[in-house]
């Protein structure tokens, strides 16, 4: 009797598991909602809301940065260091009385030009994306303390400012760029030649150059639009602190790996979504909100990031396999 009803009971259990494995990132996020509204209960008024929005807006951006990189194959440890410089770019721009708009536009062109070098070093040069952006990240950060003569550079420009200050039908602005991109982003990795491209590089490079099509233009590509996005995070993130800085930017690349990780990406690349990385985002976002509600150290947050690295990572190499079986 007990084996007639595990037989019957069986594909219902198969098709629990593939549910769960499907949508486990929606399901930690409404947990990890309910724990937050139940440890404070002023987690749901307006202005925390738009709070969590404003503290993880620029980082969400620099997340799809990561993604595109991610899906490749690839890792990129230099987009906070990409985000700050451009920052400073822009800052640095503005106190000499330049046009805001002019002046994002550049920091924006100097945070493609950091990311097309990345991907030139490591489609070009050969050279391991790990290594690459390692380097760089050191370097980006020197070309900021240069820059800025390590010190924070203020500006006066009332007009920037609206860009990390005021709200649009009660969001703040920051959120619907971080928004709007998100649609760019989902756009050309679903509709575009290139971004089905990017994705097929990191499920099969091999396949991808053997079908005749450019693995390098298109690999670096997508180093050279997460520049591009960090440096629209970098300009965002400093109308929001008002000057520019370098401190800005520093532990963005493990927080934009873990949210797409949390979000179903895989380092292995060619899988993981825009969807999926929003979701990441807001969950490391609600995580880090409970743990300073708990009053848990800044320290102990960098341990706890590294060890939801750790388990999505696990998670996403257990599903990988899973199907591949």
């Amino acid at each position: 009797m007990s084996k007639q009803f595990s037989v019957n009971e069986q594909p219902k259990v198969n098709l629990l598991i593939k549910f769960l494995s499907k949508y486990d990132k929606y399901l930690m996020l409404i947990i990890f909602v309910a724990i937050s509204a139940f440890m404070s209960n002023k987690f749901f008024t307006p202005e925390n809301l738009t709070n969590l929005l404003k503290q993880n807006a620029a980082i969400g951006i620099v997340a799809f940065g990561e993604l595109l990189v991610i899906l490749t194959g690839g890792i990129d440890l230099s987009v906070g260091a990409i985000a700050s410089l451009s920052g400073i770019v822009v800052a640095s721009f503005l106190s000499g009385g330049m046009a805001w708009p002019l002046a994002s536009l550049i920091a924006i062109g100097v945070g493609g030009l950091a990311g097309l070098a990345n991907g030139l070093a490591v489609t070009v040069a050969k050279i391991t994306p790990f290594i690459v952006t390692l380097a760089t990240m050191t370097i980006y950060q020197g070309m900021g303390l240069l820059l800025s003569k390590g010190r924070q550079v203020f500006f006066k420009n009332p007009d920037f400012l609206k860009m990390g200050r005021e709200y649009f039908i009660g969001i703040p602005v920051m959120a619907w760029i971080w928004l709007a991109l998100a649609l760019v982003v989902a756009l050309f990795l679903g509709k575009t030649i290139m971004g089905r491209f990017i994705r097929g590089i990191g499920g099969n490079k091999e396949a991808v150059r053997l079908a005749g099509i450019s693995t390098v233009l298109n690999e670096t590509m997508a180093y050279t639009l997460s520049g591009l996005l960090c440096g629209v995070a970098g300009v965002v993130m400093t109308s929001r602190l008002t000057l520019g800085t370098n401190v800005m930017g520093q532990g963005w690349e493990l927080i934009a790996i873990a949210s797409v990780m949390v979000g179903g990406g895989n380092f292995i690349g060619g899988i993981g979504s825009v969807g999926g990385t929003v979701v990441g985002v807001i969950i490391l976002g609600l995580i880090g909100n409970i743990m300073n509600l708990l009053g848990i150290s800044i320290y102990w947050q960098q341990i706890i990031r590294g060890l939801i690295i750790l388990l999505a990572v696990f998670s996403s190499s257990r599903k990988r396999q899973g199907a591949v079986s």
